[in-house]
């Protein structure tokens, strides 16, 4: 969804509203986009597309995914790579594509996030791997493995998912990443491990991992050489990583000239980039009823709107723009230096005059503000549009 670390990069939609256009030239368009960006930074890696098919509406990262059908997760995972890969062993505005999150990510049984994952093995690879294998067949450069457990099987521990499907079935040949933290999570999270050398031991020798996506933490590279020396892991299993990362920095340039083209900083938020993100934006709106045509409002309705989400910016984008989990209350709006939309700002250009609003509510829906003047104002609209 664009290079939302990057200042000024544009902001596309995330991976569900993607998915609603139907239309993977979005996807790709929103790759390739990110990829310039995430070049111009210095940055030769983007951990995207997101793969995963949204099963349990009540997992909180269904908005990164590409929806629940497989073909169109397929279709839409092929394009982000195309977009964000290109030719880019030898195209330097390109970058590493990876696909996530492997596998079965998208359904915990009770919608918290890596709880079990109950499916059955038929299931899995009828449904869950077909955007895997499509992201494959497009030559996807890395992957990431899943956090979280599949019928009580760690997946960064699994020879099966890791080594067996992933590897010899599939036939990936690329990177592999863990996910964030996710090997001495065993120890603190899973409890599948003594300690965290116990748990490095079982990921890298059970499993095709190549990189530990360490956190905030060192264990990972003094327990990987306490194991070699003692011979708990072979320096051939070491050899088998290390060659795939190299061969992952060759292709990507990073030993020819590693640094930034200082010329792409200049394309960063152009025009042409903010036309594609709001022609992405208008194509995910999707109308799902419209009782006594209620739409569209006409400029002699009288509306109220309410709701937290009309009046900024940040809500709007969601997780994953500008930092892991938005902007900040601190930050607010300023953030983007004045160059988000919102709804009000949107109704305020086309009716040419100040629309009737509350917030109504925070964004987390424990305080109410203004009911009395709400109620009042309701009573003499015509329609009320809601932003939650």
């Amino acid at each position: 969804r664009g290079s939302n670390y990057v200042a000024g990069a544009v902001i596309f939609p995330v991976g569900a509203a993607t998915a609603a256009t139907f239309n993977p030239s979005f996807a790709y368009d929103a790759g390739r986009i990110a990829a310039k960006d995430t070049r111009a930074a210095g940055v030769h890696w983007a951990f995207a597309p997101i793969s995963d098919l949204t099963v349990n509406k009540l997992w909180s990262r269904v908005y990164e995914n590409f929806g629940e059908d497989p073909l169109l997760s397929s279709r839409m995972t092929t394009a982000s790579i195309g977009g964000y890969q290109g030719d880019y062993k030898n195209d330097r505005t390109r970058v590493a594509a990876c696909m996530k999150h492997f596998i079965g990510y998208g359904y915990p049984f009770d919608g918290k996030d890596r709880s079990n994952r109950h499916i059955a093995t038929q299931e899995l690879l009828e449904y869950y791997v077909p955007p895997f294998k499509a992201a494959i067949d497009a030559g996807v450069a890395t992957a990431m493995e899943s956090y979280g457990v599949i019928n009580s099987v760690p997946v960064v521990m699994s020879h099966y998912y890791l080594q067996t499907l992933l590897r010899k079935k599939l036939g990936f040949k690329g990177m592999l990443v863990t996910d964030w933290g996710e090997i001495n999570s065993q120890t603190s999270t899973y409890f599948t491990a003594r300690d965290t050398e116990q748990a490095t031991w079982a990921a890298i020798n059970r499993t095709s991992v190549d990189m530990s996506m360490v956190a905030e933490d060192e264990s990972f590279g003094k327990n990987m050489l306490d194991l070699v020396a003692n011979g708990y892991i072979s320096e051939s299993r070491i050899d088998e990583s290390v060659a795939r990362i190299l061969q992952l920095k060759k292709d990507l340039g990073l030993f020819d000239q590693p640094f930034a083209d200082p010329k792409l900083a200049a394309t960063v938020g152009s025009a042409q980039d903010v036309k594609a993100a709001r022609d992405a934006v208008r194509e995910s709106i999707t109308l799902l009823k419209n009782s006594n045509n209620i739409l569209p409002l006409k400029l002699t309705d009288r509306v109220l709107f309410v709701g937290p989400t009309l009046n900024s910016t940040r809500y709007l984008a969601g997780g994953w723009n500008v930092h892991w989990q938005g902007p900040s209350d601190e930050e607010d709006d300023s953030v983007y230096q004045g160059f988000g939309d919102t709804i009000l700002k949107g109704v305020r250009e086309v009716t040419g005059v100040n629309p009737v609003y509350f917030e109504g509510t925070d964004i987390n829906g424990t305080e109410l503000n203004d009911i009395d003047a709400i109620i009042a104002a309701a009573k003499s609209a015509d329609k009320i549009v809601v932003g939650l």
